[in-house]
């Protein structure tokens, strides 16, 4: 295959990795809307639910913010009821975050709607559709796992 060949399929492949997340999204919209969260408090509830408990300097670090946004964003999570924050026995200048229950079935739920729509529309495919987008979905972890195409695996496992 040439390669102008091979870039007009990167092309389309992105783009249609865009217009995937973006349909997918937009099928879900409604539902975040309810939720009424900020685009970073949204992205620290879903953190806090991958990493677990993470201190608010890891937090800051992970989100690209600095220390007194993430505390502020902290506090908004537990004042909405959706994280807790506990001082370090050993060192009082640090506190650690971790999801409380309600944040846990705020993130659990969506998990579980966007399985179900998942199933609906995976449902759809043809034998050999649904084959070729597990085989092609599988190459493209293994791609993305060994740095492939950004070179930086150290970040990819810190995140």
């Amino acid at each position: 295959m040439k390669e102008a060949e091979r870039a007009k399929i990167v092309d389309e492949t992105i783009q249609a990795l865009v217009d995937l997340v973006m349909s997918q999204k937009f099928a879900d919209m409604p539902r975040w809307i309810d939720v009424d969260l900020t685009v970073s408090q949204l992205r620290a509830v879903y953190l806090l639910a991958y990493r677990g408990e993470l201190t608010i300097t890891e937090l800051a670090k992970k989100l690209g913010l600095g220390k007194p946004a993430s505390s502020s964003l902290v506090q908004q999570l537990v004042e909405r009821g959706l994280a807790d924050r506990v001082g370090d026995t050993r060192d009082r200048r640090r506190a650690y975050v971790h999801l409380t229950e309600l944040g846990a079935g705020l993130v659990s739920e969506r998990r579980e709607q966007r399985q179900s729509k998942a199933q609906v529309w995976l449902g759809n495919l043809d034998v050999d559709d649904l084959i070729g987008l597990r085989d092609g979905l599988r190459a493209l972890i293994r791609a993305i796992q060994a740095g492939e195409g950004d070179g930086d695996k150290a970040h990819m496992r810190s995140e």
